[in-house]
C-alpha cells in the first residue's frame, strides 16, 4: 500500500507546488492573478455566456435584451464556468484558481491510468513530464476550455480502461456519456468517440485467454458497444435538439463551415501558393492587423456571396470574414452561412488534393514539434526569435523521438518468431497475441492522438497540442514489456 501511495503523494505535492508557484509568480510579476484570463477573444465569449447562464438561465452571448440564444459555442465549458459562478461568484481570479485545481486533478488522473501498465515510479516520471510542459501551464491561466478538456479526456481514458477490464454494461454507458461531454467541451474531439468504438470492437479479436471475455457471449459484447453508442448519442443529440428548437437546425454548432473555410482551407491555399509564412497576417483576427492583406479570406468572402446571391444586397455586404470568422455578427442565418462556407472550403481543398494532403500531413508533425516549424520557416509579421523557439522546440522533438523508439521496441519485443512449420491456428493465435500485446496498452493514447490531429490539421496552434502531451508522455515512458496489470492475462514468456 505504501509503495502505491508514495509516488502519488509525491506527485500531488509537486503538482500543488507547481501550480501555486505559477499563480504566485503571475501575481508578483503583473499584480493580478487573472492577467492572462482574456488573452483570447474566445475567453470573453465563454465568460459572457456563463454570466447569462448563472444569472438568467439563458445560454446567450448578448449583454442586453433581447438575449438571443447562442449557437456558436457548445455548452461544456460555459456551463462549467456558470457552475463555478453560481456557487463562488463571478470573480475571474477565482475561476483561474479553479483551473489550477483542475490541472492538479489532471495529473492525478493521468497517474492512475498510467500505473495500469507501468510501475508507480515510472508513472510518476511520465506525470512529471506532463506537469512541467510549459504550454498547459500557460493556458491554464486563460479562461479557455483547454484545461477542462484535458480533465474530461483523462476521465474518459480512465473510464475506458475500467470498461475493458470489468466489462459491466453501466461502465460502457459512463464511457459514452463522458465521450459526449468531451465533444460538448470542444467539438474538435468529434473523432475520439469513433476511435474508441473501433477500439471496443477490436477488443473482441483478442486471444481467448481472458475468463471474462471467454464467458461473455457475442450478443452481450454487442450490447455493451450499443450502450456506449446510445449514451454518447444521447448527450450530443440533446444539445443538437436544443439548437433545432431555438434556431431550426439539428446541428452541434454553426461554426463548422467557418472553421473549415477560414481556418483550414485558407491554410491549405497559403501552403499551395508557397505563402505559409504569411499565415499569421492572412488568417489573423487581431484588430491590430485588421487592415493588413487578407487576400485568401477576401476570396472566400467572394465565393460565399456567389453561393448566397439570392440574399438581399444589404445581407451580402455583411457577409465578410470580419463578421463571420469569430461568430456570426450579421443578421443572416448562421447555419445557412456555415453551410455555404462548408461548400467553399471543400471546393478549395478538393481543387488541389495533393497540396491538401501534403499540408495536412506536414502540419500534423509541425504541431507535435511546435515551434520548430517557425524556426525553419519564420512567419512574417512576428519578431525573429529563432534561438528562443529552437530551445523551446527541443523537448518536444525529443519527446516525439522517445515515442517512436518506445513503439519500435514494443513492436519488436512482442513480434512472434518466424515459425514456418507452425499450424494455421498457431499462426492466428500468434497474430492475435501480437495485436493484443502491442495495441492494448497503447490503443487509447495513440488513437486519441491521431483523432485529435486529424480533426485539427492543418491549423497550427499549440493549444491543440496540450491534450496530446499526456498521451505522448505515456507512450514515451511505457516499457516494451508492459502488459495490462488487472486483466486476467499474462505476458508471453521471454
Amino acid at each position: 500500500m505504501s509503495r502505491t501511495f508514495g509516488p502519488l503523494k509525491i506527485l500531488i505535492a509537486l503538482a500543488l507546488g507547481t501550480h501555486v508557484f505559477l499563480v504566485v509568480a503571475v501575481r508578483y510579476q503583473t499584480g493580478y492573478i487573472d492577467t492572462f484570463a482574456y488573452q483570447s477573444m474566445d475567453s470573453t465569449e465563454y465568460f459572457q455566456i456563463a454570466q447569462n447562464v448563472a444569472g438568467r438561465g439563458i445560454f446567450s452571448q448578448a449583454t442586453e435584451p433581447p438575449y438571443k440564444p447562442d449557437t456558436w459555442r457548445t455548452p461544456g465549458y460555459p456551463l462549467f464556468l456558470a457552475l463555478i459562478m453560481k456557487f463562488g461568484g463571478e470573480s475571474e481570479p477565482a475561476l483561474v484558481i479553479v483551473q489550477q485545481i483542475l490541472g492538479v486533478m489532471n495529473l492525478i488522473l493521468f497517474f492512475l491510468v498510467a500505473r495500469f501498465y507501468m510501475s508507480e515510479r515510472r508513472a510518476c516520471v511520465a506525470a512529471v513530464i506532463v506537469l512541467i510542459e510549459p504550454y498547459h501551464l500557460y493556458y491554464s491561466l486563460w479562461l479557455l476550455a483547454t484545461t477542462l478538456f484535458v480533465t474530461v479526456l483523462m476521465l474518459t481514458w480512465y473510464a475506458y480502461e475500467l470498461a475493458i477490464r470489468r466489462g459491466t454494461v453501466w461502465r460502457y454507458g459512463v464511457l459514452g456519456v463522458l465521450c459526449g461531454f468531451l465533444v460538448l467541451v470542444r467539438p474538435v474531439a468529434i473523432l475520439v468517440p469513433i476511435a474508441l468504438l473501433i477500439g471496443l470492437f477490436l477488443r473482441r479479436a483478442r486471444p481467448e485467454s481472458e475468463h471474462r471475455q471467454r464467458s461473455a457471449s457475442g450478443l452481450i459484447r454487442w450490447c455493451r458497444m450499443g450502450i456506449y453508442v446510445v449514451a454518447f448519442s444521447a448527450v450530443v443529440m440533446t444539445w443538437m435538439v436544443r439548437n433545432w428548437v431555438v434556431a431550426g437546425h439539428f446541428a452541434l454548432s454553426d461554426q463548422g463551415g467557418v472553421v473549415l473555410a477560414y481556418f483550414k482551407a485558407a491554410e491549405v491555399e497559403l501552403w499551395r501558393q508557397g505563402r505559409a509564412a504569411d499565415r499569421f497576417t492572412e488568417t489573423s483576427l487581431n484588430p491590430a492587423l485588421a487592415h493588413d492583406p487578407h487576400t485568401i479570406w477576401d476570396e472566400i468572402d467572394r465565393r460565399l456571396r456567389d453561393r448566397l446571391s439570392d440574399l438581399s444586397p444589404a445581407l451580402l455586404t455583411e457577409l465578410s470574414w470580419r463578421n463571420l470568422a469569430q461568430g456570426n455578427k450579421t443578421t443572416a442565418d448562421s447555419f445557412l452561412a456555415s453551410a455555404a462556407l462548408t461548400d467553399v472550403g471543400l471546393s478549395m481543398m478538393s481543387s488541389s488534393p495533393f497540396s491538401t494532403a501534403a499540408c495536412c500531413v506536414i502540419r500534423c508533425g509541425s504541431i507535435l514539434m511546435f515551434p520548430l516549424g517557425q524556426v525553419l520557416n519564420p512567419p512574417s509579421g512576428t519578431a525573429n526569435r529563432r534561438m528562443r523557439r529552437l530551445l523551446l522546440s527541443i523537448p518536444y522533438v525529443g519527446l516525439l523521438l522517445l515515442v517512436v523508439i518506445s513503439m519500435t521496441r514494443r513492436f519488436r519485443w512482442n513480434s512472434p518468431g518466424d515459425d514456418r512449420e507452425a499450424s494455421d491456428g498457431e499462426n492466428r493465435r500468434g497474430r492475435l497475441g501480437l495485436v493484443h500485446g502491442v495495441l492494448v496498452p497503447v490503443y487509447f493514447p495513440l488513437a486519441c492522438t491521431l483523432a485529435l490531429l486529424a480533426a485539427t490539421t492543418p491549423q497550427l496552434d499549440p493549444r491543440f497540442r496540450v491534450p496530446m502531451i499526456p498521451f505522448l508522455a505515456f507512450l514515451a515512458i511505457l516499457p516494451p514489456k508492459a502488459w495490462s496489470k488487472e486483466a486476467n492475462t499474462s505476458p508471453p514468456e521471454e
